[in-house]
C-alpha cells in the first residue's frame, strides 16, 4: 500500500511503500531519517477479478433469458385483460412460455446455443412489429433487451461452442 505522509520534524512531504499487514509499520523520512509510525488495523482485500469464462456467461445469458420471459409473461398477461390488446397478449404468452423452456439449454459448451439466438432476428423483428401494431410500446422495449441479450450471446460464441 502506497501512503503519503508529511514528516513531523522537517515537514516535508514523501510517499513510503508500507505492507498491507495488520500491525504497525515504522519508516524512516528520507530528508531527515526521522522515524513514523503507520498503523495498519486490518488487511485491504484485494477485488477480485470479475467472474468470466463459459459458465459465467452462460450463467448470464440464462439470468437474463428468464427475465425477459417472466417480464414478456407479465406483459402478455395484462394485455389479454385489456380487450384490444388481446391478441398482441396471446402471442407474447406464448412466446414468453417457449423462452422460459429453452432457458434450461443455455449451457457452457453447448453448441445449438449460437444458432438459436442467430435465429431469432427475424423472431425479434416480428414481436417488435406485433406489439407495435397490437400491444403498445412496452413490447419493443423488451424487444430491445432481448437484442441486447443476443448481441451478447454472439459476442461470447465461444462459450457455447
Amino acid at each position: 500500500m502506497k501512503f503519503n505522509v508529511k514528516c513531523n520534524q522537517c515537514h516535508k512531504g514523501y510517499s513510503v511503500e508500507i505492507p498491507s499487514d495488520p500491525g504497525e509499520h515504522t519508516v524512516s523520512c528520507p530528508y531527515c531519517s526521522a522515524p513514523y509510525s503507520v498503523m495498519i488495523r486490518q488487511t485491504v482485500k484485494q477485488k477480485k477479478a470479475p467472474v468470466s469464462g463459459p459458465a459465467a456467461v452462460a450463467l448470464k445469458v440464462k439470468r437474463c433469458e428468464v427475465v425477459s420471459g417472466v417480464a414478456w409473461l407479465l406483459i402478455g398477461v395484462v394485455q389479454l385483460l385489456m380487450v384490444y390488446t388481446a391478441a398482441a397478449g396471446v402471442w407474447n404468452v406464448i412466446n414468453a412460455v417457449v423462452a422460459l423452456r429453452n432457458c434450461k439449454n443455455i449451457t457452457p459448451g453447448n453448441p445449438h446455443v449460437v444458432p438459436y439466438f442467430e435465429g431469432r432476428k427475424v423472431w425479434l423483428i416480428v414481436m417488435a412489429v406485433v406489439n407495435l401494431i397490437l400491444g403498445g410500446v412496452v413490447g419493443v422495449l423488451l424487444v430491445l433487451f432481448d437484442w441486447h441479450v443476443r448481441d451478447f450471446v454472439l459476442r461470447n460464441r465461444s462459450a457455447f461452442e
